[in-house]
């Protein structure tokens, strides 16, 4: 029996979950585009449909579907893994089904009350009314409605969970999904929504939103998993302006980003993150053009929130309302990207908040980003111009300010800058400043021990290229492996060196059956590497005499790495022997060493 992984291979075509994200091209046997990952002119990402796999030759890049949707979506291999199934159409048996089934149920419900309050903003009155705000007042477009699925919620207690009981869905049921909350005993319901006489019992649940505009609360694949309300048409003392669906099985506000279903494509391509405070912030910038914007979603920018974005990119510009409750926000999370070392910058606008800029002047929200400040200039500017730098009183202030934000700084060459400017503007010692900093208190926080930066893509040395290219082109024309046995020793990555010791074992085989035995005699991460270095064939000349030249460079260059490298040992050796005053060992070290030369100088020359 297939385990699941490989039943969504067979049903899934590495081709058809590519191209789903990046418009590919056909290139001889292969695809080719422009890569995801990184920014490029020239393409050199590579989808291979003979061998299900993928790389790009630019940044490293590379591997099965699986690796690509961990990659592209930002997600471990077991969100990766219920993504694929899901499109696949496999079912995961390990989930308690009892689970399962009550996350379907839940996620049908959120889906159908989008689709009641969609509605309702089309059909009803009150909901034109709100309709009507939204585009005149707030400038949202009939498209960028449609497209966000923004509702209306009617002032009624019960409208909509009667309309999912209807449909079979229980009190309790609407009631997990944060829709619904549950009456209390003493709570009264207006006499007007239930006549006294009615034979109809009292519910025990009534609807969350009452006359709200609708902002449905997307997850990162889509699935409509929360909402948030905002209040028009009335005041209620007794609930906020906005209001968001509770924490649930579907919805952790902790871990959730909105927008991050739209934007998570443009944050890796643009690499920045730009954060706003609102529902509308995100969605004015997202019709603007700008999509690369995203909001914490009913709470302060948590831990987790800063674990998602650094799976997409390390930079971030933060732009919350300049109120003081913004401003505040704003230190807060400044000081959480501070600690985790990432790029952060932030944007002053004269207006309340981004939706309004964008509004009023759509261009001037492009130009406002581009003059994003740095975070410590940020603090610098705000700092000197609260306090006058030659009172030696206000000195001591500016320091209590701005040394533990200093101190957060993870980089000590940055750091290292930030005291010099300190002590320039300050006109004081470097020295005290550093003094004072080893003082300095740093707010604890348990993030830095909770955000991970994403695992960097290896970096590949110049001989682990020249082994790859060697190997390639040895793939493409397997005749001249005859009697380059000896040149195994020349490789400096074991798994490479690996593989060309059994290919060599099987000189004189076709192309074809060479690698198709090859594979047989590796282990599964060799295979990987393998299906790797053929798909990289196609990079290399398929001219018979180029690919001699290009093999006789990469030998000789490998053999002046080797000998390099015999020569820095050696160096060490004669050292040691000396210091030790070993004049016979001295003596032979020595002349291996002018050896080594003789043979650079003539590796060279050639």
């Amino acid at each position: 029996m297939l385990s699941p992984v490989d039943e969504i291979k067979n049903r899934l075509d590495v081709i058809e979950v590519v191209g789903s994200y990046v418009k590919l091209q056909k290139a001889g046997r292969n695809y080719r585009a422009p890569c995801p990952f990184h920014s490029e002119k020239t393409p050199s990402f590579m989808v291979s449909p003979e061998r299900q796999i993928w790389h790009c030759f630019g940044c490293g890049a590379g591997g099965d579907i699986f690796a690509f949707v961990k990659q592209i979506e930002g997600v471990e291999f077991g969100d990766a893994l219920r993504i694929l199934a899901r499109r696949a159409g496999v079912v995961l048996k390990k989930q308690d089904p009892a689970v399962q089934t009550q996350r379907k149920r839940l996620y049908e419900i959120c889906e159908l009350a989008t689709k009641f309050f969609q509605k309702q903003l089309e059909a009803t009155k009150s909901g034109q009314n709100a309709y009507e705000y939204l585009i005149s007042e707030r400038g949202l477009s009939s498209q960028t409605i449609k497209d966000w699925r923004l509702g209306w919620a009617p002032d009624e207690w019960h409208s909509l969970s009667a309309f999912l009981g209807e449909r079979g869905y229980s009190d309790e049921d609407i009631f997990n999904t944060g829709l619904a909350v549950k009456r209390d005993e003493n709570f009264q319901f207006p006499i007007s929504n239930f006549q006294k006489n009615s034979k109809s019992q009292i519910p025990n649940y009534y609807d969350r939103f009452r006359s709200r505009i609708m902002f449905p609360i997307f997850d990162i694949q889509g699935q409509i998993v929360g909402f948030a309300g905002r209040i028009f048409g009335k005041e209620d003392v007794n609930a906020g302006k906005y209001i968001n669906t509770p924490q649930t099985i579907l919805y952790d506000k902790s871990r959730l980003l909105y927008g991050l279903n739209f934007a998570k494509m443009d944050l890796r391509q643009k690499n920045s993150c730009i954060l706003v405070e609102g529902n509308l912030d995100v969605i004015m910038s997202h019709q603007a053009g700008v999509k690369n914007v995203v909001a914490s979603s009913g709470t302060a920018l948590t831990a987790e929130h800063l674990k998602i974005i650094k799976r997409y990119t390390d930079n971030l510009i933060f732009a919350f309302d300049m109120d003081l409750a913004g401003e505040n926000a704003t230190k807060r999370s400044i000081d959480l990207a501070l600690e985790n070392d990432l790029n952060a910058k932030i944007i002053k606008i004269d207006k309340k908040d981004p939706a309004d800029l964008i509004k009023e002047e759509p261009d001037a929200w492009q130009k406002t980003l581009e003059e994003a400040m740095p975070i410590i200039d940020y603090y610098f500017d705000c700092t000197f111009a609260k306090f006058k730098s030659e009172r030696p009183e206000d000195k001591k202030q500016i320091a209590r300010i701005l040394l533990p934000v200093i101190k957060k700084i993870s980089n000590q060459i940055e750091q290292s800058h930030w005291i010099g400017e300190m002590a320039r503007r300050l006109k004081t010692d470097e020295k005290i400043l550093y003094s004072e900093l080893r003082k300095a208190s740093l707010p604890s926080s348990n993030l830095a021990t909770t955000v991970q930066t994403p695992q960097k893509i290896e970096e590949r040395t110049r001989a682990q290229e020249l082994e790859e290219k060697l190997l390639s082109l040895y793939l493409n024309f397997p005749e001249h492996l005859k009697n380059s046995d000896h040149n195994q020793k020349l490789f400096f990555n074991e798994h490479l060196a690996q593989i060309f010791d059994g290919l060599c074992a099987l000189q004189g085989k076709p192309r074809n059956s060479c690698l198709e035995s090859l594979r047989k005699k590796l282990t599964p991460e060799l295979v990987i590497k393998l299906e790797y270095l053929s798909l990289k064939i196609e990079q290399y000349p398929t001219d018979e005499l180029a690919a001699i030249e290009e093999i006789e460079i990469c030998l000789r260059e490998l053999k002046i790495m080797k000998v390099r490298e015999k020569m820095v040992k050696l160096s060490f050796d004669i050292q040691e022997a000396q210091a030790q005053k070993d004049k016979k060992n001295m003596e032979k070290y020595l002349e291996k060493f002018r050896e080594l030369s003789t043979q650079l100088i003539e590796l060279t020359k050639g």
